[in-house]
């Protein structure tokens, strides 16, 4: 990004001397029940990155409920304020789910238990397995239009509209599914909402997704870099999850090593390679924070929208 950037850059050494309480920091156990497979973040992020995001965070918060309550002075009108929304975008395999998570605990440290955090994932929102053969989409898993788009933003709208008891449906990457049972939301104050697609646009669609966002977050690393971190997760579940036979992925524990690389290769080429740089990456600069991943999986720079 040049000097004339819509965003303020902060290399990893000046974005860890802003200062904030290290009261919200994690202990090694809780971080390791919360890290991804093959994710090395570690309690120097923690204290580095994401305690000023934490803080950050919580201004953007403050400042909505003091919008919120002169405008209903103003208006004379009596409504609480509606959840607060944060997105978190980016690739397959590059650590959303652990920055969620990160997230969540932290956010609930920080408000000491006071709000209400939840956290949810847009897997939900893709079609069934059945819906997406009948449509001739199980290739394009992942791709805008395999998930049920309408229902992510009514969802999303619910929430805004302050609506009690809200359907999130579910998904089990270990079935590689959506289950039957739902689960249900009711007026949080902050919802992480975590997934590839958060940040995207239909143009058939009058409204979009990030709408009824608040605060946005993509993160970020080179495609050689995502691409090397998918390839050792998969050979990682390979060797855990999928040995269960039950797992939609066993059959891949059955054949050699070198075929189950070349079906890796092939799936990230042919599908999350060409999702990546065809949908995922181009909403990167929508977001109004962006974390830069390097080689290690550590976080180099940071992005923030002016």
């Amino acid at each position: 990004m040049n000097h004339y950037s819509p965003y303020f850059h902060f290399p990893r050494e000046d974005w860890r001397k802003l200062e904030v309480s290290k009261d919200q920091m994690l202990s090694a156990e809780e971080l390791e029940d919360i890290r991804g497979l093959n994710d090395r973040i570690s309690l120097e992020d923690i204290a580095e990155i994401y305690l000023p995001l934490v803080k950050l965070l919580a201004i953007h918060y403050h400042e909505q409920i003091f919008i919120h309550g002169e405008k209903m002075e103003y208006l004379k009108r009596h409504a609480t304020h509606t959840p607060f929304v944060i997105g978190i975008a980016g690739s397959v395999a590059v650590g959303k789910s652990t920055t969620a998570r990160v997230l969540k605990i932290m956010l609930d440290r920080w408000f000491s238990k006071t709000r209400k955090v939840e956290l949810i994932t847009t897997d939900g929102f893709l079609y069934p397995n059945a819906v997406l053969k009948e449509k001739g989409l199980m290739e394009r898993k992942g791709f805008p239009e395999s998930y049920d788009r309408s229902r992510f933003v009514a969802f999303l709208s619910d929430l805004k509209s302050n609506k009690e008891n809200v359907e999130v449906p579910l998904y089990s990457h270990f079935t590689y599914d959506i289950l039957e049972e739902t689960r249900v939301i009711s007026q949080p104050d902050i919802i992480i909402v975590e997934g590839i697609n958060v940040l995207q646009v239909d143009p058939e669609q009058a409204v979009f997704p990030s709408d009824f966002f608040d605060f946005t977050i993509y993160m970020d690393a080179e495609e050689s870099e995502i691409k090397r971190w998918y390839l050792e997760r998969f050979f990682m579940l390979r060797e855990t999850a999928f040995q269960d036979t039950s797992s939609y992925f066993h059959r891949y524990t059955k054949i050699s090593e070198a075929e189950a690389r070349q079906f890796a290769l092939d799936t990230w080429d042919k599908i999350n390679g060409v999702n990546l740089k065809e949908n995922i990456e181009r909403t990167k600069y929508r977001a109004q924070l962006i974390l830069k991943k390097g080689a290690d999986h550590l976080i180099s720079d940071v992005y923030l929208r002016k």
